[in-house]
């Protein structure tokens, strides 16, 4: 009997239990019967390195404490992260695992290859005086804050390193961490803590915790929950954000008074009880452009229309007609395109304004009514009204007086005359399209005819008092005002003056657009300033 010498081939694994012999099973042997050799590797991943720093003892690991050595290169860690291969000179390093503070534990990612997994622990504090924390709150030193710019790092006893960033809205919400920012104030409330649903299976743990409470239980969508605490090192935490720092306003460069504006410059647009605009702009092509051809849009009650060629080049208003109720654009008899390029584009908005009930930190605003019109979030904008009320052009100030003075006063000077002009039966009619901010006077060449001169137009016309004077504003081609000749009196002579004051049919508004500081991003811009009215219908 030849007798073989056995070679390593194939290793597994097993689990044998060993008892007295049975006649059933009998004895398993397993033997080789043939020569030959075998040789073989096999590549095995492994895991992370994980060390218990704290075995045999129950203490919290001070925060950038721990220095150990591991296959020849040292390793730190910074608010639950370690880091190795430390630069000296600006402190940079390779991310390498992370610590749990309250275990001790260690889990090591990255290490040096082909060298021994010997750790050499070489710095190490722990402490049993300080208590962890599942919520912190804290203020910046600088406010307001940039939104979007703050990120808070903390390192947690047992889920390592949290970094947490601030939404624009200044909410924190992940699944440990859930807090808010006050851009303004700069305060910061942060609860870390981990939504868990109550089972049979967990709630004799979840009881037995020193921190649990039956009042912390919570039913939502018919589930009881909890919210099990997430402990941090207080001492860990680090933030960083972005804070504004605003330059005094110089009066004389903006044109105004400067001591009543907010110290950034900035003011609500939207107050409770103040009236909202909802807006909605889109662009349309027609496709044809056939004079006489009414064009149905996409949407009705539009509040504004206006055509466009393909290469932005306006079409003359008096070349098409726009029905806003239903939202119908219909080009002229006579319309011929000429230097316009097809095809042409209808840009229109449709718009709901109502008074606002509520305005909330987070931009919410609500409305008082409901709004008429679909509206998507792409081409959308809400916006503030500025409210003028009814506007109506009218004339005041009307006097008489000897000789023009050469002063634009309200009230008379000089010798008073007897002739005057008769308003109580002929007032001096104005009307909303023709009438302007001015000044005016009528000086007499004449027992009849006379000039007449406004303060920032200079002479515009000359009359007779056997004629009705209206003379025309070249802008709207209406006239400026109508005196009427039976409201002349007798008396007038050389020289006489009759003053008054015409109050046009518009609202003082001012229009400031503020630019940052920055380098130009196009060579041209433009903006355009919509008015809206209420108009009677005729039935």
């Amino acid at each position: 009997m030849t007798i073989y010498q056995s070679s390593v081939k194939n290793i597994v694994q097993s689990s044998v239990t060993y008892k007295a012999y049975s006649e059933t099973t009998g004895v398993k042997a397993r033997y080789r019967d043939a020569d030959g050799s075998a040789t073989g590797a096999k590549s095995i991943t492994s895991g992370n390195l994980k060390f218990d720093l704290t075995y045999g003892f129950s203490e919290q690991i001070l925060p950038s404490s721990i220095r150990f050595k591991l296959g020849g290169e040292t390793y730190i860690d910074r608010t639950g992260t370690l880091y190795r291969n430390i630069d000296q000179n600006n402190g940079s390093g390779t991310l390498s695992g992370d610590v749990k503070y309250g275990t001790g534990e260690i889990s090591v990612s990255s290490w040096a290859p082909n060298t021994d997994n010997i750790l050499t622990l070489e710095s190490l504090a722990t402490t049993t005086d300080l208590p962890p924390l599942s919520h912190i709150s804290f203020r910046t030193p600088v406010i307001p804050l940039r939104p979007s710019s703050l990120t808070v790092v903390v390192g947690t006893l047992e889920h390592g390193q949290l970094t947490l960033t601030a939404d624009e809205n200044g909410v924190i919400e992940t699944s440990r961490a859930h807090g808010l920012v006050n851009w303004d104030n700069g305060f910061v409330q942060i609860y870390f803590y981990t939504k868990t649903e109550v089972t049979a299976a967990n709630r004799a743990a979840l009881e037995a915790e020193d921190w649990y409470d039956p009042l912390l239980e919570y039913e939502e969508a018919s589930k009881t929950y909890i919210n099990v605490p997430v402990w941090v090192d207080a001492s860990s935490v680090r933030y960083n954000a972005i804070a504004y720092t605003y330059l005094p306003i110089d009066s004389e460069l903006l044109g105004l008074s400067a001591t009543r504006l907010p110290i950034d410059g900035r003011v609500p647009i939207f107050r409770v009880g103040g009236i909202g605009i909802v807006s909605s702009t889109k662009s349309q092509e027609l496709p044809s452009a056939i004079a006489g051809t009414t064009y149905d849009l996409n949407d009705q009650r539009i509040a504004w229309c206006e055509l466009e060629d393909a290469n932005g080049v306006k079409v003359g208003y008096d070349l098409y007609t726009v029905d806003y109720d239903y939202g119908r654009v219909t080009l002229g008899g006579d319309f011929v395109l000429a230097s316009l390029v097809e095809p042409l584009v209808a840009k229109y908005r449709y718009q709901d304004m109502g008074q606002i009930r509520d305005v909330q930190i987070n931009g919410q605003v609500t409305f008082t009514k409901p709004l008429t019109h679909n509206y998507d979030a792409e081409n959308t904008i809400v916006g503030s009204a500025l409210v003028i009320n009814d506007m109506q052009a009218r004339y005041t100030k009307k006097f008489v007086q000897q000789t023009w003075s050469n002063q634009w006063l309200d009230e008379p000077t000089g010798t008073l005359i007897s002739a005057n002009y008769n308003d109580a039966l002929y007032p001096i009619q104005v009307t909303n399209k023709g009438a302007i901010q001015e000044r005016w006077y009528i000086q007499f060449t004449d027992g009849t005819n006379f000039k007449c001169v406004g303060e920032y137009t200079g002479q515009i016309a000359t009359g007779t008092t056997n004629a009705d004077f209206s003379p025309i504003n070249p802008v709207t081609n209406a006239p400026y005002f109508v005196i009427k000749k039976e409201g002349w009196g007798s008396g007038w002579a050389n020289g006489n003056v009759l003053r008054f004051n015409t109050v046009a049919c518009n609202f003082p508004v001012w229009v400031i657009r503020t630019v940052k500081q920055s380098e130009p991003a196009v060579i041209s811009d433009a903006f355009q300033i919509m008015v809206r009215g209420d108009i009677d219908r005729v039935v």
